[in-house]
């Protein structure tokens, strides 16, 4: 991707924002991108010109030194940022603490229809005041303006995120993020801001996927659950799982909201024999994995898949589509094992997205905490199916006095075992522990029984390579 980042400072300038600056040009560089830097010329730095040691092409523009401290340069004004940003053909703007030129940088990209990303990490307001005596409702203004107008506005620390929200004054808060960004629910109330949490996976999955033994992870999870609660006036929770976490410790305020899915963008006419040939690329069988790539996701397993199956001998592509932190490092596997892998990265096309789906064999989605490892456009409507017939099984149950057996418990999302191979079907393991809890079930009610069925299987279980034919 193409990437402009409009800064107000940059090296050889010496302070935070350039130093911030140049670490985020360097690692957009390392990752592929083509970022151009656009910032004021100082004193060893002259208009249009580039030192040898930066990291991607820099565009200076004429400035003044701000009076009381010359050591910071105003850009000027002129047409040579927007003519640096249409000749770059960004694909993003980025606004490293924007105030002078990271304004008219926004301006330009609500004009051209770019997304931008603001970046808050300085006072500003606080230097108008202590270097002009003036102009710290005007910086104030101004900041809002632009951080409000961004797509995305980054706080790299609590302080300058607490420091913004003490100043925009938001009359509603939403929290996406359960661990860092906890401690605005405390704010918010103090504040008398309403302030909800939006709770999408259960906590005791994500900390079991980072190793913590299962009771303790549990354990975990209650604490911060409550204490999350406590905070926050709302506790949204797109999930049942979710839901189930927070009222199995006496929370109140949940709200369940499932979510939706698009099934007119997302439906299997889109799919395309020519978009198949491209990523096929050779191969008999295309595996799309559509998902961001953390830890937490497991996106490992989607490569063990052409490896498992090239072994059986079916050849078979994988393209994925997202990005995440585990990327660089999935990438040299596959370079290694000689995987026939694909990384888009971030797909911000949803048509695309789409028609990627539709084209695929086999959908791929390997996190252990989510419905069956299921994506999100097959997951969220198979969630919507399960709980209707969970509606009217619980109806009639409950009309007819029915033997009825509740198969939700822990153990059958973290035992493995307990499943067959496509993970949406019991295994004979998973079948003899359903045998076994209706016969107690049974046995309550009086009726005559044979013998309890055994847990464990009579045989052993199938090879690695029968479970991938």
């Amino acid at each position: 991707m193409r990437v402009v980042i409009v800064t107000e400072s940059f090296p050889p300038d010496v302070n935070g924002v350039a130093h911030c600056t140049l670490q985020t040009a360097r690692h957009l560089a390392a990752r592929g991108h083509q970022p151009l830097v656009i910032a004021p010329a100082g004193a060893t730095a002259t208009t249009g010109s580039a030192s040898t040691g930066d990291p991607c092409p820099v565009v200076r523009v004429p400035s003044l030194p701000l009076p009381g401290y010359p050591q910071v340069r105003v850009a000027l004004p002129g047409r040579r940022l927007a003519t640096a940003l249409t000749g770059h053909r960004a694909g993003l703007v980025h606004l490293a603490g924007p105030f002078v030129l990271g304004v008219r940088g926004m301006a330009l990209a609500t004009r051209l229809g770019l997304p931008a990303v603001a970046v808050y990490r300085t006072d500003l307001a606080g230097y108008a005041r202590t270097y002009l005596g003036t102009g710290e409702n005007t910086a104030w203004r101004r900041m809002r303006a632009v951080h409000s107008a961004a797509d995305l506005t980054l706080a790299p620390s609590s302080a300058a995120l607490r420091g913004l929200l003490e100043e925009l004054r938001p009359d509603r808060l939403e929290v996406s993020d359960r661990a860092t960004l906890r401690w605005t629910g405390e704010w918010a109330r103090r504040a008398r801001v309403p302030a909800v949490m939006v709770s999408h996976e259960t906590a005791d999955g994500v900390l079991r996927t980072w190793g913590v033994p299962p009771a303790a992870a549990g354990r975990a999870a209650d604490r911060l659950n409550t204490l999350s609660a406590h905070a926050y006036a709302r506790i949204v929770c797109t999930t049942e799982s979710a839901e189930r976490e927070f009222v199995r410790t006496g929370v109140r305020n949940v709200v369940r909201a499932p979510l939706g899915v698009d099934l007119e963008r997302f439906r299997p006419g889109l799919r395309s024999t020519a978009l198949r040939t491209r990523h096929l690329r050779g191969q008999d069988v295309l595996l799309l994995l559509g998902s961001r790539l953390p830890v937490e996701k497991r996106p490992g397993r989607a490569l063990d898949a052409p490896a498992a199956l090239r072994h059986t001998g079916v050849r078979a592509a994988l393209v994925v589509a997202g990005d995440g932190p585990l990327r660089a490092e999935l990438e040299r596997r596959a370079r290694a094992e000689r995987l026939p892998a694909e990384f888009l990265g971030h797909v911000r096309d949803r048509d695309r997205l789409a028609r990627l789906q539709a084209s695929a064999d086999l959908c791929l989605a390997p996190g252990p905490t989510e419905t069956f490892g299921l994506p999100g456009p097959l997951r969220h409507p198979l969630a919507r199916r399960q709980q209707a017939v969970n509606a009217v099984v619980h109806a009639l149950s409950g009309r007819y006095d029915t033997v009825h057996l509740h198969a939700s418990d822990r153990a059958w999302t973290e035992d493995r075992s307990l499943w067959s191979v496509d993970r949406l079907h019991p295994g004979e393991r998973g079948h003899r522990r359903l045998a076994a809890d209706f016969h107690r079930l049974l046995a309550e009610r009086g009726p005559a029984l044979g013998a309890r069925p055994a847990h464990e299987p009579g045989q052993p279980p199938p090879t690695r390579v029968a479970g991938a034919l």
